[in-house]
């Protein structure tokens, strides 16, 4: 008799300690909505911008290398958590979705001119967009880095145990950003008169072009300096040797060839 409630109160421990670990996986991971009408009365209700993450989930390979490299990472999620309203649209081929739900997809990718996967469009409180992004290499801390800057969020990294310990042994030395692409170290600000194509760099499937000040991507869209302001562009299309872009305020696209 003692050795079946022995056993029976091991069992029940086990389905505790079990429990908890569940709970705190679910507590842990990132909410990822898919009404995005509701994500905007949250963000509003929150002070929250929302990220849009329009996606092949489950037959797009750089979908999936951002999922595993920066939405599924703790750092993200711990962002995310605190700062974002996550909404995730997705366009699978084998996962069923309601024909529905597909209509509502496709009239917001129509709505956004979505035309590649994966495209990460960010709205401001106000649900006005503010940047777009794809897959980019560098993991969820660059990831978490551009968009701090891009939309005026604070991001910290979280310090490791060996990074406190060897910061109370003495004073860290000043990290020195590595230019990207191979470019020179930054020297006097250069005043660009126009929008030039300065390089292209990745392999054929998914290529980075260098515009003036920005590295973008096929669906990205930043702020590049032009005079003595900024002018807001979108990669279109990256070629072998020219790019195509839309400029905000200008009807149609412009091709940038790139300089021998």
């Amino acid at each position: 008799m003692r050795a079946g409630a022995t056993k029976r109160m091991k069992y029940l421990k086990y389905l505790v300690v079990l429990g908890a670990i569940l709970c705190h996986a679910t507590a842990d991971a990132a909410t990822w909505l898919t009404d995005l009408r509701k994500a905007n009365v949250q963000a509003a209700r929150e002070g929250k911008p929302v990220l849009i993450n329009f996606t092949g989930s489950d037959w797009c390979p750089w979908c999936i290398k951002l999922r595993q490299e920066v939405f599924s990472q703790p750092e993200f999620e711990a962002f995310a958590a605190k700062n974002l309203v996550l909404v995730e649209i997705d366009f699978p081929k084998r996962t069923p979705l309601s024909p529905e739900q597909q209509k509502i997809n496709a009239g917001w990718a129509a709505q956004y001119k979505i035309d590649g996967f994966p495209t990460v469009v960010f709205l401001d409180r106000q649900g006005r967009e503010v940047h777009r992004s794809g897959y980019r290499p560098g993991g969820a801390k660059l990831f978490l880095q551009n968009v701090s800057a891009a939309i005026g969020l604070p991001f910290e990294e979280t310090p490791t145990v060996a990074g406190a310990a060897d910061t109370r042994r003495s004073a860290p030395e000043p990290v020195r950003e590595v230019p990207l692409f191979g470019g020179a170290p930054a020297g006097a600000p250069v005043h660009y008169t126009n929008l030039v194509l300065k390089n292209i760099s990745g392999p054929k499937t998914h290529r980075f072009a260098l515009v003036n000040n920005q590295t973008l991507s096929v669906g990205e869209t930043a702020r590049v300096k032009l005079g003595d302001s900024e002018v807001r562009i979108r990669c279109m299309e990256i070629r072998d040797r020219s790019v195509i872009v839309s400029v905000d305020g200008q009807q149609g696209s412009r091709e940038l060839v790139l300089r021998d």
